[in-house]
């Protein structure tokens, strides 16, 4: 019988070659297999749910992290090239449009500026991955060279390929041998297939195009004037029927992954996250009454003495009048006056004299009764001498002179004393003199050929200005008492000048001092109260935290923290379960706003308004953390002040609902109306466009008006926009009588010319109003003269940064277009993944 074995020596041959046939298979082909087959749903395990779709192409976690660890590097490396760049005096070329993670910030007084690495996001990440399949899709392909000229740009020149292994190493940190230039080099290429593609699509805000310029000088210089009357939607819902199935289910998928914002006329049925608010509220008002009790009577009388000025009463317009007149002769100057008449030189000579100098005020009594003798000599000297100062009169130097000769030879004593302080003074006076008796000269030279005398009042006037020429004619005519009398008014009008303080007293003041005082009081109250009810709703929420972080139940009891809440001066409120759109009209968000004050190196000053309910939806607060609004500011402002707010908010999240995309049963009601809605608006504006085809002025647009049983609203000296305070830009302006004013109804309106009819909607398109332009401040033409004027080499600022806020307007419209959202499909929270890595 024969043996096994004998069977294997008699075959040994074959069994050989079917041995080693077997085993090749089981080294070389069985692995695979085995890794394919049993290992297969393993390695699904460890790669987790999948996180995010994009074009049919599912992304699990690590697909994720290898694109942000992708663009990561890219940024990295090319920021560390700009900057060794301009170390180097390059002058290299910021991509544009940007790419993922690298940022160039502008140089400042605080920052010489430069690249800027930033972490990229999950969502910016896959966000980027998507344009990069799209371009793709589109056929785009970068080549080496195209690559190549990108870092050579972007280095300025400066750096080689050697250089970017270099600056690729260090940044690395050698993470492993896969990852070497030519591994960054594709890298870098993918990168550059999405900028290209962003490249063509995005419109470049800062290229204003001269018709862009134009509009916008337009909008914001011209003012008009119209009349119109609304045709509104609702008036056209009884001839809409209803949608049919393919209708509905047309409309549902063009808008399903679209969120519904009515503040924009944007429909969409895409269910958004919404969150529901709980609020402790304190407003100073509430504790300032409890804190005047405090004051006491003696703490109001000192702050009322210590603070006198604060409470002065208000000087009446009535009591002005007067100083004005006695003030207004030496300012006016008017000296001309003697040449005529010698009784008002006398009288205008002695207050010129005296207001310029009040500290001789006495000098002219004395002056009156010494030179009742010599008044006449000078007359008699003064005849010769006319001709000689005629001439001098307009010659400025000459008039003091002869003035300082004649009174010192008849009284040394007297006259140097009214020469050295009048000097200065008077040769003021006749400086101003001549400047304005221009005119006068030419008068005199006709009148005095007819007399002579008049030349010597006209000498002694010039000599007079340091004061002989009132005492030289008041003796003519008058007796000397008459001339203190002119004097009297000189003497008493500085007084006038400063009348008696008078103070409100303090029985009308001392409920305004109290609140004064009690204002500190009660802000220090109010921030203790707020302190204390959030101390204990954090160690409330601390202890949820840690022992039950899976529950959904509040931590807190309602009843007791609103009983807590008004034993302290507080009130207790809460905002139902709302989305961002919702929540943002709702009466809260009006009531729960703060303004912060900031500096910006180029418009300065401005000011940022900041809203509770924004920022419970903006920041990653988890469900019942309680929070302090406003809080600490958020100006990096110097002077930002320790001053609190005079109203304040502790909030906390009650309740978190995630969105999502609704399937068409969900918001089927929801499609039908915004369908009957969009038809009733084509109907009304086609209503709407017919009547201003058949209205030519305005008693056309009336007596459609009456038909309609409009009433037709006349709006006068409107513009396009209004200024905000502080020169902080500017906001859409306002129209008296027409709700819902929207840049579309401003638009209509301000592009049509004078004397036409146009159509108007307003932002939300269910209401149409037909205007008439009845006039205009300026014509386009003369508004186009104006803005070519204003030109001054480039556009004026103004007119660029509206411009380049419309073409940002236009590129995102372009954008909604041209890239769908639906082409990624988030599964998971995009924050999540941030906050788990």
């Amino acid at each position: 019988m024969a043996t096994p074995f004998k069977v294997f020596r008699d075959n040994q041959k074959i069994l050989m070659v079917v041995f080693g046939a077997l085993l090749m298979v089981a080294f070389v082909v069985l692995p695979p297999i085995l890794q394919f087959g049993f290992f297969s749903q393993q390695t699904s395990n460890e790669r987790g749910d999948v996180v995010v779709v994009v074009d049919d192409e599912e992304l699990y976690r690590p697909d994720i992290d290898n694109l942000v660890n992708k663009y990561d590097i890219v940024a990295r490396v090319m920021a560390e090239a700009i900057g060794q760049s301009l170390i180097l005096q390059g002058s290299p070329k910021a991509p544009m449009p940007p790419i993922p993670g690298l940022r160039i910030v502008p140089a400042s007084q605080q920052s010489p500026g430069g690249p800027q690495f930033m972490p990229v996001g999950a969502e910016e990440a896959v966000l980027y991955y998507a344009w990069v399949k799209r371009a793709e899709e589109l056929g785009m392909v970068v080549d080496d060279e195209s690559v190549r000229e990108f870092m050579r740009e972007s280095s300025g020149g400066r750096l080689s390929d050697y250089d970017y292994n270099a600056i690729l190493s260090t940044v690395t940190g050698g993470q492993g041998p896969g990852l070497n230039y030519d591994y960054f080099f594709e890298m870098l290429r993918e990168v550059l297939t999405a900028q290209k593609l962003q490249a063509l699509v995005f419109r470049d805000g800062r290229v204003v195009t001269p018709g862009s310029a134009w509009v916008a000088y337009r909008n914001m210089n011209r003012t008009i004037s119209t009349e119109m009357f609304p045709v509104s939607a609702k008036d056209f819902m009884d001839q809409v029927g209803s949608p049919s199935s393919a209708q509905i289910e047309e409309l549902f998928n063009k808008y399903k992954h679209q969120p519904a914002n009515p503040a924009m006329n944007q429909i969409g049925f895409m269910q958004m996250d919404k969150i529901s608010l709980a609020y402790v509220k304190g407003d100073i008002n509430d504790f300032v009454e409890a804190a005047k009790a405090e004051i006491t009577d003696e703490q109001v009388a000192q702050y009322y003495e210590e603070n006198k000025d604060s409470f002065r009463k208000p000087v009446l317009p009535s009591a002005e009048p007067e100083a004005p007149a006695s003030t207004q002769q030496p300012s006016g100057e008017e000296t001309p006056a003697p040449m005529s008449e010698e009784k008002p030189a006398a009288g205008d000579a002695k207050p010129m004299e005296e207001s310029t100098e009040p500290a001789s005020e006495q000098k002219p009594a004395e002056e009156m009764k010494k030179e009742e003798d010599p008044a006449e000599e000078p007359k008699e000297e003064a005849k010769p001498e006319p001709s000689a100062e005629e001439k001098p009169a307009e010659e400025k130097p000459s008039e003091d002179k002869p003035a300082d000769d004649k009174p010192a030879e008849e009284k040394p004593a007297e006259e140097p004393a009214k020469e050295e302080p009048t000097a200065e003074e008077s040769s003021r006076n006749v400086t101003n003199g001549n400047v304005q008796l221009v005119s006068f000269l030419q008068e005199d030279g006709e009148e005095k050929p007819a007399a002579e005398e008049k030349p010597a009042a006209e000498a002694p006037m010039e000599d007079a200005k340091p004061e002989d020429k009132p005492a030289e004619e008041a003796p003519t005519e008058t007796p000397a008492a008459d001339a203190p009398a002119a004097d009297a008014p000189a003497t008493d009008a500085p007084m006038p000048e400063a009348p008696p303080v008078e103070y409100k007293p303090l029985a009308e003041v001392q409920d305004q001092i109290r609140t004064r005082l009690a204002q500190p009081i009660a802000q220090k109250q109010m921030s203790e109260a707020l302190a204390e009810i959030r101390g204990v709703l954090q160690a409330k929420y601390e202890e949820f935290r840690y022992l039950e972080t899976k529950s959904t139940k509040s931590p807190y009891d309602t009843d007791e923290i609103e009983r807590l809440a008004t034993s302290m001066g507080l009130s207790f409120g809460a905002m139902p379960l709302m989305d961002f759109y919702e929540a943002s009209q709702s009466a809260l968000a009006q009531e729960a706003v703060h303004v912060d004050y900031t500096f910006d190196q180029t418009s300065g000053l401005r000011t940022i308004n900041r809203s509770m309910v924004a920022e419970a939806f903006q920041t990653n607060s988890p469900l019942f953390q309680p929070r302090l609004f406003p809080g600490a500011s958020q100006s990096s402002m110097m002077f930002r002040q320790n001053i609190q707010a005079e109203v304040q908010y502790v909030y906390w999240k009650t309740e978190m609902k995630d969105g999502y995309a609704p399937k068409l049963d969900d918001v089927k009601d929801q499609v039908v109306a915004a369908w009957k809605q969009q038809e009733a608006g084509k109907l009304a504006k086609q209503a709407a466009e017919k009547l201003a085809e058949q209205i030519k002025s305005k008693e056309d647009l009336n007596k459609a008006a009456t038909e309609r049983k409009a009433g037709v609203i006349v709006a006068e000296n409107i513009t396009y926009f209004n200024q905000l305070s502080g020169g902080q830009g500017l906001s859409l302006g306002t129209i008296p009588g027409v709700d819902d004013v929207g840049q579309m109804t401003m638009e209509a309106l301000f592009s049509a010319p004078v004397e036409s009819t146009t159509v108007a909607p307003n932002v939300g398109e269910d209401v149409y109003y037909v205007a008439f332009i009845t006039a205009e401040a300026e014509t386009n033409e003369e508004l186009r003269e104006n803005m070519m004027a204003a030109i001054q080499g480039t556009l004026p600022a103004s007119v660029s940064q509206y411009a380049s806020q419309e073409e940002n307007l236009v590129t995102r419209a372009i954008l909604l277009d041209f890239f769908d959202p639906k082409r990624i499909d988030w599964k998971i929270d995009p924050m999540d993944l941030e906050s788990r890595s």
